[in-house]
């Protein structure tokens, strides 16, 4: 399926007088990002409105003429993704096979925790040169990224489903859950990171990470869990087997400024 679908509710208006030309979720990341920007006028002077209120920001939109037009107009084209969303009643998350989370260290992570060091290696390994969401920042990019998740300052509030993962001392798992602001699928409980060690030893950790935070969210009492996932990351395969479903396909550009 292409497209949003009727779940998909834009909260912020882009205007000019009283004239409504498009909307979409303001994300407060940094920089600023207009989510699955949505036209509601001519093409034409949307686009001008856009080059002028949101000067460097991210925009995504599952509109392709939109997002042509943008890149024409010097935006520069960064990801391609699907936004995926899961029924976490719909299912009995403490019967799914994963592996034995004894066998881990599992620390809670929450908005007072230290970043680890580590975790610098366990993202570059787990997202290595040619990988489609492949980490080109710097290692203290990495850290301030993964503190502003933790702050609630990156898409929302932590929530008490993100962990790290421990083999003896070694940082081998991470997931971070965190509640992005508006309804399901754009809002709601957002699995915004989740990664491992590719060591072979480690093969299914993922999988157990994500299971976990699902059956703490079915036991908190939410209703759905979303995520994105770049084209061509073999990690939808999974989501895939837990039930994650395709809600739309987007483009993610930056705009110039």
């Amino acid at each position: 399926m292409d497209g949003a679908d009727d779940r998909v509710q834009p909260a912020e208006q882009l205007m000019r007088g009283s004239d409504l030309l498009g909307q979409y979720n303001r994300y407060e990341s940094d920089p600023p990002s207009a989510e699955l920007f949505v036209v509601k006028a001519d093409l034409d002077l949307v686009l001008e409105a856009i080059m002028i209120d949101l000067v460097g920001w991210n925009l995504t939109t599952t509109d392709d003429a939109l997002a042509s037009a943008l890149v024409e107009r010097g935006a520069l084209p960064t990801r391609h993704f699907s936004l995926m969303t899961v029924d976490v009643a719909a299912q009995d998350w403490q019967s799914s096979e994963s592996v034995p989370m004894d066998a881990y260290d599992i620390r809670l992570l929450t908005a007072e925790s230290e970043v680890p060091r580590e975790v610098i290696g366990l993202v570059r390994s787990a997202y290595p040169p040619g990988h489609p969401d492949e980490e080109l920042g710097s290692d203290d990019d990495i850290v301030r990224d993964i503190r502003r998740a933790l702050d609630g300052r990156r898409l929302g509030a932590l929530m008490q489903m993100s962990a790290l993962a421990f083999d003896g001392e070694r940082l081998v798992g991470l997931i971070m859950v965190n509640r992005v602001p508006g309804v399901s699928p754009t809002g709601g409980p957002w699995v915004t990171d989740l990664c491992r060690d590719p060591d072979l030893r480690y093969a299914g950790l993922g999988r157990a990470l994500l299971v976990r935070a699902l059956g703490l969210c079915q036991g908190a009492g939410e209703s759905s869990v979303s995520l994105a996932v770049t084209e061509g990351n073999s990690a939808r395969r999974l989501y895939e087997s837990l039930g994650f479903t395709l809600v739309a396909t987007t483009r993610k550009v930056r705009l110039p400024g």
